[in-house]
């Protein structure tokens, strides 16, 4: 009987996400900020209808006169509603590539700005091209890249943080913002068919330039490596906080 609720309840989240996205279709332009606002809004009206106790720590430690790339840990698909909902500053993201295949979902995506990654390919050519994307964005936008490439869903243990996505960052003058993730719970009505349910802590980190990690040239693994320290740090203060 409960995951029957549960499944229920995912499906009206999900559906008033969807009408709220064709609703404000409408509302998206050319500009930025603008969509940015509207993927807030729609962002906060689903925290609300969730009932998430949403709680940001720190958020003025995040840059404002530059762009940056927050990494952050990823528990779920709801993920990118919370920081969308509480991050003040306009973010894109970048996401997986299969995302674009839904022609609403792409309208909104393409409107923020954010760059598809193709997570599985081993073509040159497509990992140049990705980098590229990357480096061009963080030029102007601000954004957030999911090192771990997949949700951990039940596990609160953080995956390998890969090094695709630092190898177009290790060279620039960028700040990279270590966030860490906090879902109290979850309403689990399947392996990967998971509402988060109560509070959702999201913990900002100092930032970082890469010269800070090392003062000889940092390769992208070392410095996949030392984000993850970084958000594991953010980790370990939570649960301080809880106890």
């Amino acid at each position: 009987m409960k995951k029957i609720k549960g499944f229920s309840g995912l499906i009206k989240l999900f559906f008033r996400l969807v009408m709220s996205m064709i609703y404000h279709y409408r509302y998206l332009n050319d500009d930025l900020e603008n969509n940015f606002m509207v993927c807030k809004k729609i962002c906060k009206m689903i925290v609300r209808s969730a009932h998430i106790d949403l709680l940001v720590h720190n958020q003025e430690s995040i840059p404002r006169d530059k762009t940056f790339l927050m990494v952050p840990n990823h528990r779920c698909f709801f993920d990118v509603v919370f920081l969308l909902a509480s991050i003040e500053q306009p973010i894109s993201f970048v996401a997986a590539k299969e995302l674009w295949s839904y022609p609403v979902l792409r309208r909104y995506l393409t409107a923020i700005e954010c760059i598809p990654l193709d997570r599985y390919t081993k073509n040159l050519a497509k990992l140049k091209s990705n980098i590229t994307q990357i480096q061009t964005s963080l030029s102007k936008n601000n954004l957030v890249m999911f090192p771990e490439g997949k949700c951990s869903y039940e596990s609160e243990e953080m995956g390998e943080f890969k090094k695709g996505g630092f190898m177009g960052v290790v060279g620039m003058d960028i700040y990279l913002v270590p966030a860490f993730i906090k879902i109290g719970e979850f309403k689990n009505i399947g392996k990967k068919w998971m509402i988060p349910s109560g509070q959702v802590e999201i913990y900002i980190g100092d930032s970082f330039l890469p010269k800070d990690v090392s003062d000889k040239r940092i390769q992208a693994q070392e410095m996949a490596s030392y984000a993850k320290k970084r958000v594991q740090l953010l980790q370990e203060q939570a649960r301080r906080t809880k106890e």
